[in-house]
């Protein structure tokens, strides 16, 4: 095997032996004087630790625990004074949000092409504000519904930048 290299002077490939590696030789097109470089070391592999199963499934749920936890704590917490909150309307009383639910249903329209539906969607969710917002940031792909689960992860993160800006 043999090592390949670029002279720094005119660009052309050089093969140099391996014996020559850590040495300097000249090209043979221009007579520069180049610096051959060692030749990668073969098997010299890192070693990863196996994936903990375990592990990553307590660390899926501590994330969902999470997100729901975020997201009833900021419902508990008191509304502010119409309009006090950047002129978004605050919900009725009693009316309660399912950010799940709701962030799901935009899924599913973005999918099936039903912008209209997506729109209904965004307007009530823009009555919860900034909690609907941090709750779509939030939001995983590894954790995906069964009704998108068979869409491209590419795509899904393309519709949740889009509803956050839109939230935004």
């Amino acid at each position: 095997m043999s090592i390949e290299l670029h002279c720094t002077r005119c660009s052309k490939l050089i093969r140099a032996p391996d014996e020559a590696g850590g040495k300097r030789g000249r090209c043979p097109y221009c007579k520069e004087s180049v610096y051959i470089p060692m030749p990668p070391e073969e098997g010299e592999e890192f070693k990863l630790a196996p994936i903990d199963e375990a592990e990553e499934q307590r660390a899926r749920q501590l994330r969902r625990e999470a997100i729901g936890y975020a997201a009833s704590v900021d419902h508990e917490t008191a509304t502010p004074p119409d309009g006090a909150a950047g002129g978004v309307p605050a919900p009725p009383p009693g009316e309660v949000i399912d950010l799940a639910a709701e962030v799901n249903a935009f899924l599913v329209a973005m999918r099936d092409s039903r912008l209209e539906d997506a729109d209904a969607v965004v307007a009530t969710l823009s009555k919860a504000g900034n909690r609907a917002r941090d709750y779509v940031e939030g939001l995983s792909v590894d954790e995906m519904p069964p009704e998108i689960e068979n869409l491209p992860p590419p795509l899904v993160q393309g519709f949740l930048k889009a509803l956050v800006s839109r939230l935004s």
